[in-house]
Order: structure tokens, then C-alpha cells, then sequence
């Protein structure tokens, strides 16, 4: 285990370079991966995955990383995914030992032939693995949920000066690795170089009303009517940014566009064409009272010209609210 040592002013700095990352990213579908993209997170999905977006018209959301599916791994299929995504990072495979790493390699230069620009992630699985893995290839540290973690197989010195994304685990949790991997050392060793991390917990807690903050998960908006599953996801995202924010390690640029967003197929005053129930497609703007608009768990986002259109709809299609009926919006009586 390296020992820390007091920085000077000029290694201060390279440390400072070393913990900022390229990409903070949040694997996700949309609505939850479009919120987080506004925030200037890396969005994507695993390979197996899409942003499931079926159900929105106008979505131009791009794959910013692509993870592989590492319960039923398939390397000729990732590549074929990549290809098609064209990703800015790409998380090959899980290497148990050099024989992988080798296959793994393969596939990355097979990839960097077309796009030299990518941020190729090979995850080592023994201490063998990690010095088997190219330099200029990025090394994934698992920290999150894995059936073996960086920490059980190695030391911190194994990952120094090498390229590092951290896959998994809470903020907290992937900062006491930035800080075992950066700090500096009395044997002089280099930092490693944080290009980027990722963590989806934040939807996890979510589901029950919590978000996450610096202090631990705030179950506030449990009880509150106004509050959605989506509604304290992308709080809990904005209170990630905020913690990597004052800990220098967001990005200094994301990528984040103007202009990029989507449209619901639901109904919307401004689009007569789109106002029609979606259980008997009488216009929800001619009603008494509607529209009633409801979020369920699929993603959909339907409305409906009154309540009994709205509950024979839901009962008929076994649909759930993404957090029962506060995720409903009636309007005044």
C-alpha cells in the first residue's frame, strides 16, 4: 500500500489535473438519461439496452457510453453495438485474467481503427489483468455492484498512472478511491488519471420517494403529492453534480447542447393534433375538465378526457404510476 505524503505547489496541480474526469455518467432510459444529459452527465446504456424511447417523438439524445452486458457477455455483439451507437466511451468486458485481456484488446483496436478518438474500457478482474491491459487503453476499477471488486484483488499502487474510470458505488464511496489513486505518495508515485465515472444508484432510492445527498438518502418527498419518481431523480442527480463540483472532479466540459429535447405524444394545448384521450380519443381541451395526465412506470405519459377513462385505461393495460397516484395530475374542480 502506497504511503500519502504532504503535496508540493507543483504537484498539487498535476493532482488537481489528475482527479478531474472527461465524464461523469448516468446509464439510464429517458425521461430519467434526458434530465441527466441537461445536468451535463455522459449518458448511455448497456449494450443489451436502449434509452427506450418509443414513446417520445423528436428525441435526439446521443449514446455518450455503452457498457457491456456482463451477465451474458457476447464480444462480437458489443462490437456490433458500437458500431452502430458510436459511443464516446465504451466499456468492452470483464478480463479474469491476460487470456481476456488479450481478446479484449483485439476488440479495442478492431473499434479504434474507426473511431481513435473513443475512451476504450477494459475491466480487470486479478492484479495479473490490470498490468496486462495496454497504456493507452483506460482501466475500469469496480466499485458499485460486481462480482469482484477492485479493491479485494489489488492495491491502490496497481492503478497509478493508468488511465482510470470508476464503474459503481456511491459518491462517497468513489471519492475515497479518487483519493487513494491521486494522493500523493513518499515513494513519488503518479496519480492515476480519473478519466470518468458512473453510478445509477440514484434511481434506486428513488423509487421509494429518497434522493441522494452528501449526507446520506433524504426521504422528504415521500409523502408528497407533488412529488414523481422522475421529479427526485433528477434531484438527486443535481445534488451528484453539486458534491463533484466541490470536490473538483466534474467535468470542465459536458456534453450538454443546446437545442436537444423531446416532445410527449400526449396531450398539449398548443398541438391540437396530439390532445385526443388516450382511452377514447375525444379531445382532452373540449372536456369539462381535463385533461388528467399520468406518468407510469414504462415511461409513457398518457392523458385522458376524465378520471374513468384514466382508471378503465390503467386496469385494462396492468399500468403503474411511477409512485402510485402522486405521479397523476388532476386538474381543479
Amino acid at each position: 500500500m502506497a504511503l500519502s505524503a504532504r503535496p508540493t505547489s507543483s504537484s498539487a496541480g498535476k493532482i488537481a489535473e489528475a482527479r478531474q474526469a472527461d465524464h461523469v455518467a448516468f446509464l439510464h432510459r429517458v425521461p430519467f438519461a434526458l434530465d441527466a444529459f441537461r445536468l451535463g452527465f455522459l449518458t448511455g446504456f448497456r449494450e443489451d439496452c436502449t434509452y427506450q424511447q418509443h414513446q417520445y417523438t423528436n428525441l435526439e439524445l446521443p449514446v455518450g457510453m455503452l457498457d457491456n452486458d456482463f451477465r451474458n457477455p457476447d464480444l462480437e455483439r458489443y462490437i456490433e453495438r458500437f458500431f452502430e451507437c458510436e459511443p464516446r466511451v465504451g466499456v468492452i468486458g470483464d478480463a479474469y485474467d491476460v487470456d481476456d485481456v488479450n481478446e479484449y484488446v483485439a476488440a479495442a483496436r478492431e473499434i479504434q481503427s474507426s473511431y481513435p478518438q473513443a475512451d476504450l474500457v477494459i475491466v480487470p478482474k486479478c492484479r495479473a489483468a490490470i498490468h496486462a491491459v495496454p497504456d493507452d487503453l483506460v482501466l475500469g476499477y469496480s466499485r458499485g455492484y460486481a462480482d469482484r471488486l477492485a479493491h479485494e484483488f489489488s492495491d491502490p499502487v496497481d492503478w497509478r498512472g493508468r488511465r482510470v474510470h470508476i464503474l459503481g458505488g456511491s459518491p462517497p464511496k468513489q471519492l475515497n478511491v479518487i483519493d487513494q489513486l491521486t494522493c500523493p505518495t513518499l515513494a513519488g508515485n503518479p496519480p492515476a488519471d480519473i478519466v470518468g465515472l458512473d453510478w445509477n444508484g440514484v434511481h434506486f432510492g428513488a423509487q421509494f420517494g429518497e434522493f441522494w445527498t452528501p449526507d446520506g438518502w433524504d426521504d422528504s418527498g415521500r409523502d408528497a403529492d407533488h412529488v414523481t419518481v422522475r421529479k427526485t431523480v433528477r434531484h438527486g442527480l443535481a445534488r451528484i453534480r453539486e458534491f463533484w463540483q466541490v470536490h473538483g472532479v466534474w467535468p470542465e466540459s459536458t456534453p450538454k447542447k443546446d437545442g436537444v429535447g423531446l416532445s410527449y405524444r400526449g396531450p398539449s394545448p398548443s398541438d391540437p393534433e396530439s390532445a385526443a384521450c388516450t382511452e377514447c380519443s375525444a379531445n382532452v381541451w373540449t372536456t369539462e375538465r381535463g385533461p388528467y395526465v399520468a406518468e407510469y412506470d414504462t415511461g409513457d405519459i398518457c392523458g385522458y378526457c376524465s378520471y374513468d377513462c384514466y382508471l378503465s385505461h390503467r386496469h385494462r393495460n396492468n399500468l403503474e404510476e411511477l409512485a402510485g397516484e402522486q405521479s397523476v395530475s388532476f386538474p381543479p374542480a
